[in-house]
């Protein structure tokens, strides 16, 4: 390739590591999203508090016994059990409907409560939790939300199937602006090529030096892609105080890993896809 070549295809090499860098950045974030949506899923059930309400005039003997019929349950976090009395129970129930009323006492009960581990947060293991424990005499009710309310692995898989779509559009996107860049490109250099191939040049030879460059492109687009996607981490991480226990840093690894591949595989493909039609034309067919 001439450097009056290089010179004028350098806009369109551009445009081509720019479209695959927006490519492989959607990418990387769809893949973060789904990679790291069971651990987000995980930390959310968590931090959610089961709540048992206790009945009237228990004493501190009641209160602990009821302690270690809650640590007999099926995954329960150690150290997660809390005692509150009705003060700090209306805090936590939300009682704001009586202070505009100046209601002195709350309306609710002394009450403890506890969290679980993720794997033991399920409807089966809730339901049979609470049949155990409204059958302990000094219990009023238990209060806890449903699995699936919790849950919010569903609309991260919804909101990383949209960047996935996204990058489908712009991976078609890219596919035609390297298809046609590399056509352009390789145009000019239609009568060298059948040259070569003419004076039994191996194709292979002949791909080779257009094969290196697709390659470079896929690499410049790949380390445009890699730097937007960390400073985007480094931005949430910064500013959101829980995204540092969310984040799984071997899901990175393999997300950045996941796309050089990529950047590497979609550049030489379409360069030696092009390649090849120009290779398989007649020698009449290059006067068009």
């Amino acid at each position: 390739m001439n450097n009056t070549k290089s010179n004028t295809s350098k806009p369109s090499y551009r445009y081509a590591v720019i479209s695959i860098s927006i490519v492989l950045y959607f990418l990387g974030i769809y893949l973060m999203l789904y990679l790291q949506s069971g651990k987000i899923d995980q930390m959310v059930k968590e931090q959610v508090s089961v709540v048992i309400e206790l009945k009237d005039n228990v004493d501190k003997s009641d209160i602990e016994a009821v302690k270690e019929s809650i640590m007999q349950q099926s995954g329960v976090k150690t150290g997660s059990i809390a005692y509150h009395d009705k003060i700090s129970a209306g805090k936590i129930m939300g009682d704001k409907m009586f202070e505009g009323f100046g209601r002195v006492e709350s309306p609710f009960r002394d009450m403890l409560t506890f969290r679980l581990k993720a794997e033991a947060y399920t409807d089966k293991n809730l339901d049979s939790m609470d049949i155990l424990l409204m059958n302990e005499p000094l219990v009023h009710d238990v209060f806890f939300e449903s699995e699936s309310d919790v849950g919010i692995s569903d609309f991260v898989h919804k909101l990383s199937l949209l960047f996935l779509l996204l990058s489908i559009v712009f991976v078609a996107l890219a596919l035609i602006i390297i298809h046609n860049t590399l056509s352009l490109s390789l145009y000019a250099d239609r009568w060298e090529i059948k040259t070569m191939e003419l004076v039994g040049a191996r194709k292979s030879f002949i791909r080779k030096p257009y094969l290196a460059h697709g390659r470079i492109i896929g690499q410049r687009a790949f380390i445009v892609a890699a730097i937007a996607l960390l400073a985007t981490i480094a931005i949430l991480y910064l500013t959101i105080s829980v995204f540092g226990s969310i984040l799984y840093w071997p899901y990175l690894a393999l997300t950045l890993l996941i796309l050089f591949l990529l950047s590497t595989l979609i550049t030489m493909v379409t360069t030696f896809k092009v390649i090849n039609g120009f290779l398989e034309q007649k020698l009449s067919e290059l006067y068009g």
